[in-house]
């Protein structure tokens, strides 16, 4: 009697953990004016990051005065920026107002994600690109005709797409971003979610997020960190050194203008990991506890690394007007 209360018992715990999952993940009833205010915000980010890249695009082009391998990673970065201003923002905001999992099914809802996963994916490694563009840039000029020619650039262009759709399309289609999840509790989130939501299963979710996100991370910072190195060793050489009256002057210009590139590369990098920071913590986090993430939170951070498509051309084109991109 004893065993069978103590079985009871468990199914019973299994069974309201299992409840609990499902109420996570299930869309939160809105009134018709949190709706407006939620969703008129996020069609505001998205027209903005529209039109910021668009901008970006068009002000690199028209101007051709910026070095060939900074020109095209900056217009291919705004490109993919603004890919998810067009289909990725427009596609999760139909999604909350319109349940496009029940609409088009679980296909539609795996190739848009992919989608999703190879346009994020991407974006973050052309950032971490011209970081180390601009890390030669400043710190090995010498040698910035070899390591970012037209060969280097072709190259860094392959690995990105290769990587990218490798990680995005080459799994989540399949379905093998899956893999270590329970089939009960991924049928009780599909079968509770009320649009297509990311669940990834803890050995995809720590593999593409090193990938997308830690190791890039990691080279920005590192880049960052010899860049900093290097202005501070040339401001105090500058000061110790460079005595003369006449040229004085210009010297304090170009120091000037290192600070204002370390300190643009300092905001770059604090936006870059502010935006994409938490999503990726959760994103790993969230196999480790049993998907009891709220769907709400996870909503919040995946739009938080969204909003770094429209901050991305917004501080270049500031950086542009300081004149701290790589000139021909």
């Amino acid at each position: 009697m004893e065993r069978m209360i103590s079985k009871s018992n468990i199914t019973n715990v299994a069974n309201k953990t299992q409840a609990d999952i499902c109420l996570d993940y299930s869309t939160p009833d809105l009134t018709e004016t949190s709706k407006v205010l939620i969703y008129g915000f996020l069609i505001i980010v998205m027209v903005l990051t529209i039109a910021l890249n668009i901008t970006l695009i068009v002000k690199i082009n028209l101007n051709p005065k910026h070095k060939l391998f900074t020109r095209f990673f900056l217009t291919s970065l705004a490109s993919v920026d603004l890919c998810v201003g067009l289909i990725i923002m427009p596609f999760n905001i139909m999604d909350g107002l319109y349940d496009l999992r029940h609409l088009f099914g679980s296909k539609t809802c795996a190739l848009l994600n992919s989608v999703d996963v190879m346009l994020s994916t991407s974006s973050i490694l052309h950032l971490s690109i011209l970081t180390y563009e601009r890390y030669i840039a400043l710190c090995k000029t010498l040698s910035y005709g070899i390591k970012c020619n037209k060969k280097s650039m072709k190259i860094f262009c392959c690995l990105n797409w290769i990587l990218v759709i490798i990680i995005s399309f080459g799994i989540i289609l399949p379905g093998y971003h899956e893999t270590g999840i329970d089939f009960s509790v991924l049928k009780c989130i599909y079968s509770s979610a009320n649009s297509c939501v990311h669940v990834f299963g803890v050995y995809y979710a720590v593999i593409s997020s090193v990938i997308s996100f830690f190791l890039p991370g990691v080279l920005i910072i590192c880049f960052n960190i010899r860049v900093f190195k290097h202005v501070r060793f040339q401001s105090q050489y500058r000061r110790n050194i460079l005595g003369i009256k006449v040229r004085h002057r210009i010297r304090t210009v170009r120091q000037s203008q290192s600070m204002r590139v370390a300190r643009t590369i300092a905001v770059l990098t604090g936006c870059f990991f502010l935006c994409w920071l938490p999503f990726f913590t959760v994103n790993v986090l969230s196999g480790f506890i049993n998907y009891k993430i709220p769907f709400t939170f996870e909503f919040i951070v995946l739009w938080l690394g969204y909003c770094n498509s429209a901050m991305n051309p917004l501080l270049y084109l500031l950086l542009e007007g300081k004149s701290c991109i790589g000139k021909s």
